[in-house]
């Protein structure tokens, strides 16, 4: 009796393993059976398959089992996400919004942001925020998307803009993996680009047209490792 115990409690474990992966199975015919095994014998095996079908496949009938980790589902990705550097830095102008609309995947990011003071110590919130989205290339759990970040800082005298005292571009290719909950990996910094304006023209790039900004930095700096974090 023990030993018969011992015996379905062994089946049930096993059962328990299976459960928690997700298997494709080759047949001999070509095709490809995907899903978890709910049971299994010398002769048989049941498969749950992703859409909740039962299936009976022949042991006979199968030409290899590959088990894998459950498949990625790209819906988890749908939520607002903190951008990180790897040392923990914070930089809240690159956070995002992951948003699904019939199948396809876009990051909504802050394309502008606008602030009333020339001096970045002074300028914590922003007056004025602009959104664009950019679209997600999923590839198994691994994410890719690009995002153009400005931001411009404004120098005031009196009640009149005498000219725009600061812009900033940021231009990103991210290239991410779902690890534990997190997005982890590589943003590839294609553009960095900082420059005071001129009191003769409204604007930094007016400015710059003209050839009298004073460009503080024109370069990339290339990669580095970043994450983001659901909040």
């Amino acid at each position: 009796m023990k030993r018969i115990i011992l015996l379905i409690a062994f089946c049930l474990s096993l059962s328990a393993i299976y459960a928690q992966t997700i298997d494709v199975i080759h047949l001999k015919n070509g095709f490809d059976a995907r899903g978890t095994i709910t049971n299994r014998t010398e002769s048989q095996i049941t498969l749950q398959s992703e859409n909740g079908r039962t299936l009976t496949i022949d042991m006979s009938e199968i030409e290899s089992m590959n088990q894998e980790q459950k498949a990625f589902d790209p819906r988890v990705l749908i939520g607002y996400w903190k951008f990180f550097y790897s040392n923990g830095e914070r930089e809240d102008c690159f956070d995002i919004q992951i948003e699904e609309n019939h199948g396809f995947y876009t990051a909504k990011y802050k394309r502008c942001l606008m602030y009333n003071s020339s001096d970045a110590s002074l300028a914590s919130i922003p007056s004025n925020v602009y959104y664009r989205s950019s679209d997600i290339v999923i590839n198994d759990n691994t994410i890719s998307f690009g995002i153009s970040c400005v931001q411009s800082y404004n120098h005031y005298v009196g009640t009149n803009r005498e000219y725009e005292g600061m812009h900033v571009i940021d231009n990103y290719d991210f290239s991410l993996n779902y690890v534990n909950g997190e997005l982890v990996g590589v943003g590839t910094c294609n553009k960095h680009w900082r420059a005071f304006g001129n009191s003769r023209y409204e604007t930094v790039l007016d400015a710059h047209e003209k050839g009298r900004a004073n460009v503080i930095e024109d370069s990339s700096f290339g990669q580095c490792n970043v994450y983001f974090v659901k909040y």
